[in-house]
């Protein structure tokens, strides 16, 4: 029988090629991740710690207090108020890995080791109130986070606590995206959350509604507003957005940690930029009568 030619369509055999040069060079090379959001200047200590090992950057004890020492009420604090932030940039005080660990189950925090995580250097589930607060997701979503972004939240609970917060919603934990710029989002590391509306005094008050913008923080101010300068006070966030900031934040706080040098895992892959679902209108002709369809 003479040999015939398989007629497959062109998308088959595009397929088919593709898979083939799959063979031939190396289809797990992922594209080179863009920087973590740069749009906060680096520190001295990220910058010249770029690539060190994060557990010896950043041991216990040795460039950072305590987290009993830094759950100390920023109102006791020396500088211009309550909410002084810090005169000084120093060295993240916020640990990583096991030390970071450590810290948690010294403060009493209920939460479990997750699974290993795409993008969390070390990934925990919170699974319990935070210092008697309560974060919870409209969508029931678990808490999942880098251990460094709940041991962060679980130092500012004081200030929280002393407003009278018992509940915090948030819409976003760990989010493995990109910034609207194209970079890296801390969010993507687990080291970002998204802060929506704070219980207070069994009342819920909305960032997007009981946030007064552009008040500062000096004199009189409203319980959100002082919630936003207490967390700056602390200086444990190196991203700290609100809707002074700008429209994309019109709603909420988002804080942010910076990696550790040596966090961030390498050949991550690329996360997919989700697009946008537009449903073409359908346009359907009028129906005809049975003497305008007779009549052609």
């Amino acid at each position: 029988m003479p040999f015939q030619r398989e007629n497959r369509p062109p998308a088959r055999r595009g397929r088919t090629l593709a898979a083939f040069s799959c063979l031939l060079t190396s289809c797990a090379t992922f594209r080179p991740l863009p920087p973590p959001t740069p749009e906060v200047p680096l520190a001295d200590w990220e910058r010249a710690g770029d690539g060190a090992d994060a557990r010896d950057t950043v041991r216990t004890g040795e460039h950072h207090a305590s987290a009993p020492a830094l759950a100390k009420s920023a109102s006791q604090r020396e500088g211009d108020g309550p909410y002084a932030p810090p005169a000084t940039t120093a060295p993240s005080p916020i640990p990583g890995n096991t030390a970071c660990l450590g810290e948690l189950r010294s403060l009493d925090v209920a939460f479990r080791e997750s699974a290993p995580v795409v993008g969390i250097n070390t990934p925990v589930v919170l699974e319990g109130r935070l210092d008697g607060i309560r974060f919870y997701a409209p969508d029931h979503r678990a808490f999942v986070a880098d251990c460094r972004l709940v041991l962060a939240l679980r130092l500012i609970t004081p200030d929280l606590r002393a407003l009278g917060v018992s509940e915090v919603r948030f819409s976003g934990a760990y989010v493995y995206k990109l910034t609207h710029p194209g970079r890296m989002s801390m969010h993507a590391y687990g080291l970002a959350a998204d802060l929506h509306a704070f219980k207070i005094a069994g009342t819920l008050l909305e960032v997007k509604h009981d946030f007064a913008r552009g008040a500062g923080c000096r004199g009189s101010l409203p319980v959100l507003n002082q919630i936003a300068c207490r967390i700056r006070a602390r200086g444990l966030f190196k991203e700290q957005l609100g809707p002074d900031d700008n429209a994309a934040h019109f709603d909420h706080f988002h804080v942010g940690l910076k990696p550790l040098p040596g966090e961030l895992a390498p050949n991550l892959p690329l996360p997919v930029a989700a697009k946008p679902h537009h449903r073409a209108a359908r346009v359907t002709a009028p129906k005809r009568s049975v003497q305008q369809r007779s009549a052609r």
